[in-house]
């Protein structure tokens, strides 16, 4: 492969989009510019919203089990954060398959019957449709005293439990999970935004955002010919059909609109728990080795094995029983829309997959403080091919490897680690311009 001096480097990357195509023979390069200010602020309002889908049975368990690791992390950022946290789900509405005639009382039986739950009616758009009266509510555990929860009414151990019950909400949800509408509609709640607190919103799911508010789109549907179901939420996500859904950018905007009471802009941060490919920080449909090998080992099917002791088919019960605890162990869908929501406000992304869910919860942590390290969201080619500046007072200083920085491994893939005068501060702006083959 052709090497680049750092000169060179530079004039590739002199523009500010990110992951503009550079050819290169014999392989096409990419070269990627990372690029944030550090803003510190001793308040912070944040807000999970957790998937309640069916395949989100178990992954729920894993992210409350993470908490205690999560409230330590929060509590020991310099400067202190005052902060408070609420809860919602990703049901707003569901919209599936196809009926008709629009009103009329047997269509929307039909409705109840085909799709195995009540309320649905025939919508003027021929589709079978329910609303939830809880969207964009917040959720409070049965053990926690209030839905939204400030740190500094509790001990630690106290606001990680609550937290914990009110992070397990339930997978009894939409199948048409709608994380950023319903992160709209809970960031709209009266009384939960403080004047002066940076805006944490974290995604949990391992599905793709399916957010319709307008009603244009049939997310599930029968094919005709097989009867079997068709995501196209899903289809559409990744470009393979004209999109129904509502576009990010949407979302984008509401978010960089929520303001302060003198007009200037809330600084907001975005969290993305997803199902990612293993290993990387593209979305694409992650597994959980340790998981799939516990649903196959002799407990869990000793469980099936009573499950299914009075079923008049015990064979199909076993191996559904079995099917269903592989389904909880993988993502569903990759989580294009919810990265790229991340990516838009320099956030960060995490695997929903992973046995242990406080690597994830650490990477949400880092994004209200000051950060120490940098996620890059591709391999560089090589380290020559890295150039890490930090902006600080006016002057900008190229940090070199070893002394001010230095690439370490993750979970999650290669990050850098600022270090000596490099450390970050408030006010810094970090610039990480790098080439990759991806």
């Amino acid at each position: 492969m052709r090497a680049f001096p750092k000169v060179t480097l530079l004039a590739l990357l002199c523009g500010c989009q990110s992951y503009v195509a550079v050819p290169v023979q014999p392989v096409t390069l990419v070269a990627v510019s990372q690029r944030n200010k550090v803003r510190v602020f001793t308040k912070a309002d944040v807000l999970l919203v957790v998937d309640d889908s069916f395949s989100m049975s178990g992954k729920q368990e894993r992210l409350a089990a993470a908490l205690q690791n999560f409230t330590a992390q929060l509590d020991s950022l310099q400067p202190p954060i005052d902060y408070q946290v609420a809860v919602t789900s990703t049901t707003v509405s569901e919209r599936l398959g196809a009926c008709g005639p629009a009103g009329d009382p047997n269509a929307a039986s039909a409705c109840d019957s085909e799709w195995q739950a009540d309320g649905f009616a025939c919508d003027s758009g021929l589709a079978c449709f329910r609303s939830f009266s809880g969207a964009g509510q917040f959720h409070k555990g049965t053990g926690a005293p209030a839905a939204v929860l400030r740190r500094a009414d509790y001990s630690a151990a106290q606001f990680a439990q609550f937290l914990a019950d009110s992070i397990q909400v339930g997978v009894g949800g939409s199948r048409q999970p709608q994380g950023m509408e319903s992160m709209k509609l809970a960031l709209q709640q009266p009384g939960f935004l403080r004047d002066g607190a940076k805006v944490v919103v974290a995604f949990f799911s391992d599905a793709e955002d399916c957010s319709d508010p307008a009603h244009r789109l049939s997310m599930l549907a029968k094919d005709p010919a097989t009867g079997n179901v068709v995501d196209q939420c899903a289809i559409m996500a990744r470009g393979g059909a004209p999109s129904a859904l509502e576009p990010i950018a949407n979302y984008i905007n509401f978010l960089r609109g929520l303001h302060e009471p003198d007009g200037t802009p809330k600084e907001v941060e975005i969290g993305a728990v997803v199902s990612l490919q293993d290993g990387s920080q593209d979305p694409g449909v992650c597994s959980n080795p340790a998981c799939d090998q516990a649903c196959d080992a002799q407990p869990a099917q000793d469980a099936c094995q009573q499950r299914c002791s009075g079923s008049p088919t015990p064979q199909i019960c076993l191996a559904d029983c079995t099917a269903q605890c592989h389904l909880f162990c993988g993502g569903q869908v990759p989580g294009r829309r919810y990265v790229e929501l991340a990516y838009s406000f320099s956030g960060v992304a995490a695997n929903v997959c992973g046995d242990d869910a406080s690597p994830a919860m650490a990477r949400l942590s880092s994004v209200i403080g000051i950060p120490k390290q940098i996620l890059l969201r591709a391999p560089p080619t090589s380290p020559e091919m890295l150039v890490v500046r930090v902006e600080r007072g006016g002057q900008s200083t190229e940090c070199q490897p070893g002394v001010g920085y230095q690439i370490v491994t993750t979970t999650d893939g290669p990050a850098v680690q600022f270090s000596g005068s490099c450390l970050l501060q408030p006010d810094d702006v970090w610039d990480l311009r790098y080439l990759t083959n991806r």
